[in-house]
């Protein structure tokens, strides 16, 4: 018996440890997302509204959102901490909860921003890209990542047309527009797939503290939470085979948190099951 405890103790230790790795390595990457967002701001034509800022920050913004939403959702599904969340606990984690709802919302529409932003590219005539080299410009790469144009780099471009964004200094070659584009209908699909799961999450935990949560409303949650999964699973894929590592490394390391939530919400599930079996044994005993 003591055996078999420690067996079961050394197993659930070492799942809480996996998790903290995972959240730890998500915080480096939101670092690494900063110093992007931050490098991109640089190049920002004068004059650039507070909405042109944020959009600039759409992606360090969407972060923090989502590692406070992940953190809330472990406390929430997790057994031995949820039964803490009454009183003044439960409102703040209702209101934080609905913060980073509107601020992922907001960050679905920063990146429709960027898509039609790409799509409104400005052409520019009669200027070659070593123009513009040394002057607070940059060119985006097929990552969608810019990089400062400079007497050095500004050859790679020659004989290319060119085109800058409308609210920043970087220029987009024509050559690139086509990747540019999917990958910006890429971040969509993949914002609104994660808009999707959380809702589904969401619906789950209210129907399942509000004791509704019957079969069949679990599996209409599970099926659109499927479908979303499948959606975010593509882009994963789309982004190993044609993006940076840090944009594929980061959506597989995403998908990967979101499954042990799922996995919380499952033994939660058998938890409060396995409770309701022990009151009608207990009430028939009695």
């Amino acid at each position: 018996m003591t055996e078999s405890k420690l067996a079961g103790l050394t197993k659930e230790s070492a799942f809480r440890i996996f998790k903290i790795t995972i959240f730890w390595v998500l915080m480096i990457n939101l670092v690494y997302y900063l110093y992007e967002d931050v490098t991109a701001y640089l190049f920002a034509s004068p004059g650039s509204s507070l909405f042109d800022t944020l959009e600039a920050f759409a992606v360090s913004i969407d972060y923090v959102a989502w590692m406070v939403l992940i953190v809330l959702f472990e406390m929430e599904t997790n057994a031995q901490s949820r039964d803490s969340f009454t009183g003044t606990r439960k409102w703040v984690i209702g209101g934080l909860t609905a913060v980073c709802y509107v601020v992922l919302v907001y960050a679905a529409y920063g990146y429709a921003a960027a898509l039609i932003d790409t799509y409104n590219l400005e052409p520019i005539e009669d200027r070659s890209a070593c123009y513009f080299a040394n002057t607070n410009f940059a060119y985006m790469t097929e990552s969608a990542r810019p990089v400062e144009l400079t007497e050095k780099n500004c050859g790679d471009l020659k004989g290319e047309k060119l085109f800058k964004y409308p609210a920043d200094n970087v220029i987009a070659t024509d050559s690139l527009l086509p990747a540019l584009l999917k990958l910006g209908w890429i971040d969509i699909f993949n914002s609104n797939a994660w808009l999707l799961v959380v809702l589904m999450f969401q619906v789950e935990l209210s129907l399942e503290q509000s004791k509704k949560l019957t079969k069949r409303r679990l599996k209409i949650v599970m099926a659109w939470k499927g479908f979303a999964y499948l959606v975010l699973l593509a882009c994963a894929i789309y982004w190993t085979i044609y993006s940076a590592f840090i944009d594929w490394w980061d959506a597989w390391l995403w998908l990967l948190a979101f499954i042990l939530i799922d996995l919380n919400m499952l033994g939660l599930n058998e938890t409060q099951n396995q409770q309701a079996l022990n009151r009608e044994a207990t009430a028939k005993a009695s």
